[in-house]
């Protein structure tokens, strides 16, 4: 991983987690910096308060209670975590858990010291990110093993949260919103890595499946017959795993592609419509411009606009 520069008042260095071993002994064993978001930021939905690290932790005291969101990322050794939805179980490195406001947990040292790096967050969209099942206590955790992703979330947060200043609060935010869906996926199995307690191999196939086949004719009832699973199984386990219905998945690609026949080809909407597969050109442009706010025709001028 790349050195990243870390700022704590005056004090500028690398944390002991992403510098080299020859260096590892002057480096500072914990750090934290604290935020107060502003109103807009409170408006906004999703604002980071704090984010710390600690190279030689043992845990925290039993029974704790925050009043915020956090996400613990496991560094190095291995965490014991305990909340009551969730229960209890062993954090390998490569390992991610959220916290919730009210929920009592407790975390230590499976086997001595361990290396954790963490961050305090809340607003209205993280609110919405736990009711929708994104952000979940009885499912706290993810393991990502050596996927590349959340490790580089967490260290470009923590860099421009601890570098400071007016946009220290909106970047980390951003960052965090991409963390927070990056996880979710990684989780599901929809976005690759080393695993995720939640994969569905089958679900992963029949979004494969609608990637590629929306445009000439696919229905969830011939999905459901060729993957060997009921309709209402196929319906039920698709939309807790992508959080849409087979048929919304279904359409959301057709009009992709009708965004893209309409921006960079010359076809008149009936083929536009043809060829995002919908066999009716009234109920393409009518859900089109449902969807979009305008016809096809007047997407397709603006569009031509944009790209000269």
């Amino acid at each position: 991983m790349d050195k990243l520069p870390i700022v704590i008042g005056t004090t500028r260095y690398l944390p002991d987690f992403i510098k080299p071993d020859e260096a590892r002994q002057r480096t500072p064993q914990h750090g934290t910096r604290f935020e107060v978001p502003s109103a807009v930021q409170d408006q906004l939905g999703l604002w980071v308060s704090g984010v710390g690290y600690s190279t030689a932790n043992m845990g925290h005291s039993r029974n704790r209670v925050l009043g915020t969101y956090a996400a613990v990322l496991v560094r190095g050794g291995r965490m014991k975590f305990e909340s009551g939805p969730s229960g209890r179980t062993v954090l390998e490195p490569g390992s991610l858990v959220w916290l919730f406001p009210d929920i009592r947990h407790d975390y230590v040292g499976a086997d001595g010291p361990f290396s954790e790096q963490w961050l305090l967050f809340g607003g209205h969209t993280a609110d919405a990110f736990r009711r929708h099942g994104v952000l979940s206590p009885t499912k706290p955790h993810v393991t990502f093993g050596s996927h590349p992703d959340i490790p580089r979330l967490f260290a470009q947060l923590h860099e421009v949260f601890f570098t400071g200043g007016p946009l220290s609060v909106p970047l980390a935010s951003a960052i965090l919103h991409q963390l927070i869906v990056t996880s979710h996926g990684l989780a599901l199995g929809l976005s690759g890595g080393d695993g995720g307690e939640e994969a569905d191999a089958t679900i992963r196939k029949a979004v494969r499946m609608i990637e590629e086949e929306a445009t000439t004719g696919v229905t969830p009832e011939s999905l459901a017959a060729r993957l060997h699973l009921g309709y209402s199984t196929l319906r039920r386990r698709f939309k807790q795993v992508t959080g849409y219905a087979v048929k919304e998945y279904i359409l959301r690609v057709q009009l992709r592609r009708g965004k893209e026949l309409l921006a960079f080809t010359r076809l008149p909407v009936e083929k536009v419509a043809a060829g995002a597969g919908f066999a009716d050109p009234f109920y393409f442009s009518r859900l089109f411009k449902e969807r979009e706010g305008v016809p096809p025709s007047v997407f397709r001028q603006h569009e031509t606009r944009e790209h000269g």
